[in-house]
């Protein structure tokens, strides 16, 4: 919701939908432990969202990837990625698949 009125992308990509998804199910704790998982990796972003912001400094997207996650232990928090277009270039060097909007209950089974 909050990054829908800031006009920011949020971009979620497989590799990191299904770490999440394995992090919550070796926690044991549902939809509360997904959710302090998202928390945990957004939180940063939270803070710098809102901000008002004007050409280069535009933020075009978040970006939650294996790296953001992080494969043992915590991640590096999600990417913001600043200046119009920024995503387009992101995932085409990348190559990665982006899911732009998904139910995690997907991949948790």
């Amino acid at each position: 919701m909050m990054f829908r009125m800031n006009d920011v992308q949020l971009h979620f990509t497989e590799s990191a939908l299904r770490l999440i998804a394995k992090k919550a199910i070796s926690k044991n704790t549902g939809a509360r432990g997904l959710r302090a998982i998202l928390e945990t990796i957004l939180t940063g972003t939270m803070y710098e969202i809102p901000d008002v912001r004007i050409g280069d400094d535009i933020i075009d997207a978040v970006v939650i990837d294996e790296e953001a996650v992080g494969t043992d232990g915590q991640g590096c928090g999600a990417k913001i990625l600043y200046g119009k277009g920024a995503l387009d270039q992101y995932l085409s060097k990348n190559k990665e698949k982006d899911v732009q909007v998904c139910n995690l209950s997907t991949y948790i089974r």
